[in-house]
C-alpha cells in the first residue's frame, strides 16, 4: 500500500509541472490572440492509479486509445497474471468511451466522457478472457456490464506529450456474483483515480 501511495504522489507531481510549462508555452504572441487548449488531440495515454474496488494493494493500470473523433477504447486492471499473481478481490475493465464535453482549463484542457463496457470481478486466480454467463468450477471470476462517467485534465508538456489526470466513477452489474466462492453483491459501484502521460 505504501508503495502504491509513493507511485501516485510521484505521478501526480507531473500534472502541476505540465500546467506551469504549458502556461509558458501557450502564452500568446503579440497580436496572435489567445491560444486554445480546450482540446488535446492525443491518440494514446497510459495511466496508473488506484481504485476503490481493488483490495490486493496493487496499482491499477489504464491504457486509453482514441479510435476516431470522440470515441476511445480503454482497458484498466491490476495486470493480474501478467505483472503479478496475487489473489484477492479486484475489478478489470474494458470499455468504450465518448467525450461529451471539452473545456479550456488553466494550463491545459478538460473533458467529460461517458462509457459503456464489461467488467470482470475476480476473487482468485485470474484466467484469460472474461467469464460470461454461468461460473466455472473454480467460482473465482464473473463478468458483467458497466457504465461510467469520467473527468480528465490534460496539460501539454511539449513535443506532443501531455500529462493526464483522470477520475472515473461507475457501476457494474454481475448477475452471478452471489455464486462466487466468496459471495459478492451483484451491484458493484467503484471510483478510480489515475495519472499518467499521453501522446
Amino acid at each position: 500500500m505504501l508503495g502504491r501511495t509513493r507511485i501516485l504522489v510521484g505521478l501526480a507531481a507531473l500534472v502541476p509541472l505540465g500546467a506551469s510549462r504549458a502556461a509558458a508555452e501557450q502564452a500568446p504572441l503579440p497580436g496572435s490572440g489567445t491560444a486554445s487548449s480546450a482540446r488535446i488531440p492525443s491518440r494514446l495515454n497510459l495511466r496508473i492509479g488506484g481504485a476503490s474496488s481493488d483490495h490486493i494493494g496493487r496499482p491499477i493500470i489504464c491504457v486509453d486509445v482514441r479510435i476516431v473523433s470522440e470515441l476511445a477504447l480503454e482497458s484498466c486492471g491490476s495486470g493480474a497474471e501478467l505483472l503479478h499473481h496475487e489473489e484477492g478481490r479486484q475489478l478489470a475493465h474494458v470499455r468504450a468511451t465518448w467525450a461529451l464535453l471539452h473545456g479550456a482549463l488553466p494550463g491545459g484542457g478538460g473533458r467529460l466522457r461517458a462509457g459503456l463496457g464489461l467488467a470482470e470481478l475476480q476473487i482468485g486466480d485470474d484466467r484469460p478472457g472474461l467469464q460470461l454467463g454461468a461460473l466455472d468450477d473454480d467460482r473465482t471470476a464473473v463478468a458483467g456490464p458497466e457504465a461510467v462517467a469520467q473527468a480528465q485534465y490534460l496539460a501539454p508538456l511539449g513535443r506532443g506529450i501531455e500529462a493526464v489526470a483522470s477520475v472515473t466513477t461507475g457501476v457494474a452489474y454481475f448477475a452471478h456474483a452471489r455464486e462466487l466462492g466468496e459471495p459478492q453483491h451483484p451491484v458493484q459501484p467503484f471510483v478510480s483515480v489515475e495519472v499518467g502521460l499521453g501522446w
